[in-house]
């Protein structure tokens, strides 16, 4: 009688150990085999391996490129599920966000491209909301409002009026997540709204005073939350405090409350604006590949579809191309108001898928690397941190930053002073060390509002100030060169490269290199690199060496310096460390 030869089994036993572990399917597996995995601690082991290995799988693996991918491709087949579906304006609406998100961009023509290409009133619509310039994140927001505006919110506008007065002054202290979508979605309560905002406009410019404050570089991104708070949470933002001095400005501002209103009837003229007489149907054709071949500026050459303008009062011929229908087409049919309407809710859901998309994008975490988006939102839960920026060959930092978000303060150290600036205390006092003379002064509101930018931003530690200014053709990828010096255990590089242009037939390539804690996401170094096309390497211009500290080590530092140590405000007294 021959033995079983072990080595032979463990050689059959591989190509069941993922039954193994998935127990249900272990009726699939010969009872032999089963008896040797069991007792082999050769195969125990090999099984032990390929659990942990699907365990770490279950988190979303993608690379920062492969999630772009993922989400471009989810919004494809949004796009191409209204193929040969009627689309109006009110399905197209709550597209027009994302396709300004330059990480999303779609570069062939789809049934939502198509309609835009035909329906004026949505293109100037897409314009309008280009000009606002707003980030990834209020795109995203503003695509749910458009969304949510087809779908009755059951809220009752007498729990709103409460709040209408304290949001016309910017204060969502008292207010919550509920309400905020309340006065976004309901027309009676945006009216309302829009009135005690006239109203608080008249008055400021009947008894306007003098006032320091940068009013011409608000943006609409900068007022975009206080007049479409859709999405805010007020108990879990973070960054309120910051706002503080923007906001009490603003409310009392003619310049700021005017742009705030114009805002206003901008962004919900299109949330109101109704359907235009214009309505595409987007159908797949080969015929239609074949003839458009030849030379042609259609945006739908080369591609196998026709598309249909219809008019909601007139017939239309379904048998042409997009490339002959013209507005005094020979009708075929007609479009009834209720099956548009019956298509209202898919656009919403579309619309919520869409907006899953680009969330993917922002904060999909990744087991096998560290995504950009990640850095970016471990940065915005900083608290307390130490910067310090080094010239190339300069063993002594160049510049010093100390930035406590719970204390609401930033010291700032050069060769030639310290500046130490107290937001509570609306101060800033700098001190000279060659005369250790201390000079005092009051912030200005302007001062305050470019200081809060500033310390509820991302510190300096990144090259945009949002994610959302990332260029889309930008690289990001990890370094593994063993040669790296000041890479620790934990630590890994990655480089961000993108090329600028400084002036019109000129550019810059640039590099952002960050040293970044596994553990954290935080970069504990980062390295700024450029050349010039010429060049055949990148040269070294700049060193950011960061340490995250305690408020009381913060304390210690500004109490070295020869400043009193600052008091917390209520604000603060609940933050951690």
């Amino acid at each position: 009688m021959i033995a079983p030869n072990p080595n032979l089994l463990c050689k059959k036993a591989k190509l069941y150990y993922y039954d193994f572990l998935c127990g249900e399917s272990q009726e699939l597996i010969p009872e032999s085999i089963i008896n040797h995995i069991e007792k082999c601690s050769n195969c125990q082991e090999r099984v032990n391996r390929l659990n942990a290995a699907l365990s770490r799988t279950e988190e979303p693996i993608e690379s920062e490129q492969q999630q772009v991918s993922s989400a471009i491709t989810t919004m494809l087949k949004l796009h191409f599920a209204y193929i040969g579906k009627p689309i109006t304006c009110n399905i197209v609406k709550p597209f027009l966000p994302c396709l300004l998100d330059p990480a999303l961009k779609i570069r062939i023509p789809t049934p939502i491209i198509a309609h835009l290409h035909n329906c004026h009133q949505c293109s100037e619509d897409l314009d309008i909301i280009r000009r606002l310039n707003l980030n990834r994140k209020q795109l995203c927001r503003l695509s749910q409002l458009f969304a949510e505006e087809r779908v009755k919110y059951d809220f009752p506008c007498t729990e709103a009026y409460d709040a209408i007065l304290r949001f016309a002054s910017m204060d969502f202290r008292e207010t919550n997540e509920k309400v905020l979508k309340h006065l976004c979605t309901c027309s009676y309560c945006r009216k309302l709204l829009y009135t005690y905002r006239e109203a608080a406009c008249k008055e400021c410019l009947r008894t306007k005073s003098g006032q320091e404050f940068p009013c011409d570089k608000v943006s609409a991104s900068d007022i975009f939350d206080y007049v479409v708070p859709y999405g805010i949470d007020p108990a879990n933002d973070q960054y309120t405090k910051f706002h503080k001095s923007f906001t009490s400005h603003a409310a009392t501002c003619p310049n700021c409350l005017a742009k705030m209103q114009q805002l206003h009837k901008t962004i919900y003229s299109i949330v109101e604006r109704p359907d235009s007489d214009i309505v595409t149907v987007y159908h797949i054709d080969e015929s239609a590949k074949a003839e458009s071949r030849s030379e042609s500026d259609d945006i739908y050459a080369g591609f196998p579809i026709r598309v249909e303008t219809v008019n909601r009062e007139v017939e239309v011929n379904t048998g042409r191309s997009a490339s002959t229908i013209a507005s005094g087409a020979v009708l075929k049919q007609k479009v009834s108001a209720m099956n548009l309407k019956s298509l209202a809710k898919t656009a919403v859901a579309a619309a919520a898928v869409a907006l899953i998309a680009v969330a993917l994008f922002l904060s999909t975490q990744t087991a096998r690397a560290v995504t950009i988006g990640q850095i970016y939102k471990a940065i915005e839960k900083v608290k307390n941190v130490h910067i310090s920026t080094y010239a190339l060959n300069k063993k002594e930092p160049i510049q010093e930053q100390w930035v406590s978000r719970t204390l609401n303060i930033i010291q700032i150290r050069t060769k030639s002073e310290i500046v130490f600036s107290n937001l509570s205390d609306r101060v800033r006092k700098i001190k000279y060390p060659d005369t250790n003379l201390i000079e005092a002064k009051p912030l200005s509101d302007g001062e305050i509002a470019n200081i809060e930018k500033s310390i509820s931003g991302y510190l300096g530690l990144m090259p945009f100030y949002d994610i959302s200014e990332v260029p889309p053709d930008s690289k990001w990828s990890r370094i593994t060169d063993d040669g790296l010096e000041g890479v620790s255990e934990g630590i890994e590089v990655y480089d961000l490269t993108w090329v600028e242009e400084k002036q019109i037939g000129f550019v810059v390539f640039r590099k952002w290199r960050f040293f970044v804690d596994l553990e954290t996401n935080l970069p504990q170094k980062t390295e700024f690199y450029e050349k010039a096309p010429v060049d055949s390497e990148y040269t070294l211009t700049s060193i950011i060496v960061v340490e995250y500290l305690s408020s009381s080590e913060i304390l210690a530092f500004i109490k070295d310096a020869g400043f009193n140590q600052p008091r917390f405000t209520p604000a603060a007294k609940g933050a951690r460390d």
